[in-house]
């Protein structure tokens, strides 16, 4: 009688693993939130306009080259197809 694969024992163990893991999670639920009304909404953080542009500031420098590196590759095209023609 020949032995049995040791790929198969450890799928199996996986296959157990994951039942047990997936039956913890579902007994782990957090406790339900209130259902006041009156209670305060989360506070969120604003950003202004100032720190959002100086957040970004490297992103229109990197959009005209892009565009100027397309406009060249595309007018280097149009050269090729008449040259080549």
């Amino acid at each position: 009688m020949p032995k049995k694969l040791r790929k198969s024992r450890v799928k199996h163990k996986a296959r157990r693993r994951s039942k047990l893991l997936a039956a913890k999670e579902v007994t782990q639920r957090p406790p339900p939130l209130p259902l006041s009304s009156k209670q305060a909404p989360a506070a969120k953080s604003l950003v202004t306009t100032a720190e959002q542009t100086e957040r970004y500031r490297y992103v229109v420098a990197d959009l005209k080259r892009t565009a100027v590196i397309a406009g060249a590759m595309f007018l280097l095209l149009i050269v090729l197809y008449f040259l080549l023609r």
